[in-house]
């Protein structure tokens, strides 16, 4: 048998070079922790949202400052319209996206086992806005005279911190995102309470 050439050396040894790297990018990727790519895709729909907000927030003529609830209720009405119409094809689940349902059920699950739990959910009971009076549908108003339950502080260190002008609400047994200053439902989690 005829040895290599020094070129056909150099060539196989940059071969294994390359394999061994494509290997190691391999196992790379294959240690990336899935629920923390699905927390990152949803952190990057929540980013996209609140600025399509805030650019359709500066837009608007500048808001004086008022306790007239006229005047507030026609600000948020202006800037739910504004996002209604850039937001005219969304859907439920393009920001709570089907992985990103299933990883905060998990989430909230075990928050909702033991003394614990039982009392979230009591607290979740007395707080429940009447049957079918939110309607769980994306772009729609949140209902003024229903109340805005208050999620349990255990559920809320459970689920991912939202900016400043969103909000989780639980509703029945849905999870609703909601932004406070247009009083809208951006998107919602159906069944998200076992």
């Amino acid at each position: 048998m005829r040895p290599l050439s020094l070129r056909a050396r150099a060539v196989l040894m940059c071969l294994a070079l390359v394999c061994a790297m494509h290997a190691r990018d391999g196992l790379a990727q294959e240690r990336v922790n899935p629920t923390a790519q699905v927390l990152q895709d949803y952190q990057k729909r929540i980013d996209e949202y609140v600025d399509l907000r805030n650019d359709l927030k500066k837009q608007a003529p500048p808001a004086k400052e008022t306790n007239d609830p006229a005047h507030i209720r026609a600000a948020q009405d202006g800037l739910a319209k504004r996002l209604r119409e850039a937001r005219r094809n969304a859907r439920a689940g393009d920001i709570f996206t089907l992985p990103v349902r299933q990883v905060f059920r998990r989430l909230m699950y075990p928050e909702l086992k033991g003394v614990e739990g039982a009392e979230a959910k009591q607290m979740l009971k007395e707080d429940a806005p009447a049957p079918a009076s939110v309607p769980l549908k994306v772009n729609a108003k949140y209902p003024e005279d229903e109340p805005l339950p208050t999620v349990p502080p255990n559920l809320l260190a459970a689920l991912p911190k939202l900016p400043e002008g969103l909000e989780y609400r639980i509703v029945r047994r849905d999870l609703i995102l909601r932004d406070v200053d247009a009083n809208l439902i951006v998107d919602f989690i159906p069944n998200a309470i076992r």
